[in-house]
């Protein structure tokens, strides 16, 4: 009897030390997860000898240690918010082109986290993703820095055009591309009666975009099932979004050009203009999407829809950063009407 008393207390004093179970990640666990994932894009970068997009990433990660050391002076938060300050400014350089002037991009990401955080959000969950919205600044102040459209008028209209740019050169075909596809056209895509064209292999490991986010797809995929598989973020906004903007692209991404109803390319518009790597590392931002699941179903496809309308069929430099930020105002409206409508209605499940 005494010895089961004893373990009654000691059950209840764990009972007390332990409240609470964890069904994701903290903050802080995510934010360094995820710099250990784009620290491994950066060492590709710097294994591919792209030493001058390390340099713009490291110029605007400085800006975002700038901008967290005063706000951490100012505010004196807890570190994960430190963290997340710094993450925003690594994000920038991502997605600026690598011939970006280090100074400018230095002072867009000081000054916009900075005002971000201490003037009119001051906190990480803000409604806007900063990130995007000082890229969006970087552009209409050096917009001849940015890489041009690939894709023409007359190369939309054509059935897979993604072929038709890697064959004139436009994209990089590496030595080991030719064995790859040779392997899956013979052992796997054979049972389904389909080939892919040799350079899909190429496009999928280094687009040699002068933007880092829009170059290693591959990476980025692998980096989606780290970042999801703990419900770190939901998959549901990123895989309707890309749901939805596959669909339109296949059946309208031509026919609004002079082409033909169901030709669109799905693999330019996914492997090009930073698709993967916002959809995985941006679209979500803290503050920036619905609680209820229903409301994440609706910004899902409304990104989609987004997407196929501001970023179109791919090769877009800037179309994603778009993509997101009117995403973000959208979700604005969808919990605005959540928050109002969806309390007293059981028919809305939030997404625990």
């Amino acid at each position: 009897m005494k010895s089961q008393s004893i373990d009654l207390r000691i059950q209840k004093k764990l009972q007390n030390i332990n409240p609470f179970i964890y069904t994701r990640p903290s903050i802080s666990a995510v934010t360094v997860r995820i710099l250990i994932l784009l620290l491994i894009q950066v060492v590709m970068l710097l294994f591919t000898k792209s030493y001058d997009a390390v340099i713009v990433i490291g110029t605007t990660t400085l800006g975002g240690i700038a901008a967290a050391s005063v706000n951490f002076l100012i505010y004196h938060e807890k570190p994960f918010q430190f963290m997340n300050i710094i993450l925003q400014g690594i994000f920038i350089g991502f997605l600026l082109p690598q011939e970006f002037p280090v100074v400018v991009a230095f002072f867009i990401t000081f000054f916009t986290l900075i005002i971000s955080r201490c003037i009119f959000f001051k906190s990480v969950n803000c409604w806007i993703n900063v990130s995007c919205v000082a890229v969006m600044i970087a552009w209409f102040i050096g917009k001849q820095y940015f890489p041009q459209f690939i894709i023409t008028k007359d190369l939309i209209s054509l059935k897979n055009s993604s072929v038709y740019l890697l064959q004139n050169g436009s994209f990089t075909i590496y030595g080991f591309d030719s064995a790859i596809t040779t392997f899956l056209n013979e052992k796997i895509f054979s049972i389904f009666k389909v080939t892919i064209p040799e350079g899909f292999i190429s496009l999928l490991w280094d687009t040699n975009s002068s933007i880092p986010a829009f170059r290693f797809n591959l990476l980025t995929i692998i980096s989606s099932v780290i970042v999801f598989a703990d419900n770190a973020f939901s998959f549901i906004i990123p895989t309707l979004m890309l749901l939805v903007y596959a669909v339109l692209i296949r059946l309208f991404g031509t026919s609004f050009f002079g082409g033909t109803f169901n030709q669109g390319d799905i693999i330019l518009a996914f492997l090009t203009s930073g698709t993967l790597f916002c959809s995985v590392f941006i679209i979500q931002w803290y503050g920036t999407v619905p609680i209820f699941l229903s409301g994440k179903i609706i910004l899902g496809i409304l990104s989609g829809l987004f997407a196929f309308f501001v970023t179109g069929p791919g090769t877009s430099p800037i179309g994603m950063v778009y993509t997101v930020l009117i995403t973000n105002f959208a979700n604005i409206f969808i919990r605005s009407f959540q928050e109002k409508n969806i309390p007293n209605d059981k028919n809305f499940i939030h997404e625990s």
